[in-house]
């Protein structure tokens, strides 16, 4: 039985939301604003508003995936072996950790430009404020290493299950709608088996991380042996329900 752990996730950063919006107060109101006061209030309030964006997608992707379970003919549910699912779980790692790498090293590079900026050319709080956005540099750098060894011990721990609708996929236990709050499918196309791995029909998404930042990637769903057909009978309509672009 599949738990939709999205509800969950956004429960976790509204309430994240809310302790940084307390923060947030708490520096402008007793930390003297030229003494970093209002730099700590403007940081505290951009992460909770990225946390309020956040666990609107979440919840987004909750209601997608509670309308996915609740399908009464979906277009496949699949279940595989657990050979399958980790040699997935391995696959994913690798690509998980590599993006994470290229985007610590981009974001990891401005936050550590502006905090070098606060404490050398700013005097008054400079120094605070600067320190502040290094320990929050070491955190991100921290994620970006953990995160992946999380996903893939949960994807491991997942239900070996596949399903795809016309609104999106769930695979591994995780949630993926076509067409959601910062994120959507550009293309979907059917890999024939090889020696990389089994045969699979590939989920290509975007999905916008900053103003000027956006992270393609490919959810790959394996096709159990003897589901090529119909797989790519799933490809030809879902083509057809969501455009490629």
């Amino acid at each position: 039985m599949i738990t939709n752990i999205e509800w969950r996730k956004g429960t976790l950063f509204l309430t994240a939301a809310v302790i940084f919006a307390s923060l947030c107060l708490v520096s402008y109101t007793i930390i003297d604003g030229m003494s970093g006061g209002y730099a700590l209030a403007f940081i505290f309030f951009f992460l909770a508003v990225s946390c309020v964006a956040i666990s609107q997608l979440f919840v987004h992707r909750a209601r997608a995936m509670d309308a996915i379970l609740a399908d009464p003919s979906p277009l496949a549910h699949w279940t595989y072996p657990e050979e399958t699912v980790r040699a997935s779980a391995e696959r994913e790692f690798r690509n998980y950790e590599e993006q994470n790498r290229a985007m610590f090293i981009v974001i990891g590079g401005m936050l550590v430009v502006t905090s070098l900026f606060f404490i050398i050319f700013v005097r008054e709080g400079g120094l605070m404020t600067g320190i502040v956005l290094l320990a929050f540099t070491v955190f991100l750098f921290v994620i970006s290493r953990v995160a992946p060894a999380l996903e893939r011990r949960r994807a491991i721990r997942a239900p070996r299950e596949a399903f795809i609708s016309r609104n999106g996929i769930i695979y591994e236990g995780a949630v993926y709608p076509f067409r959601s709050f910062l994120m959507h499918r550009d293309g979907i196309t059917f890999r024939k088996a090889d020696k990389k791995g089994p045969a699979a029909i590939i989920f290509s998404y975007t999905q916008i991380v900053g103003y000027f930042i956006v992270r393609p990637f490919d959810i790959i769903v394996p096709v159990p042996p003897g589901q090529e057909k119909p797989a790519e009978r799933i490809i030809i309509e879902l083509r057809g329900a969501v455009p490629e672009q």
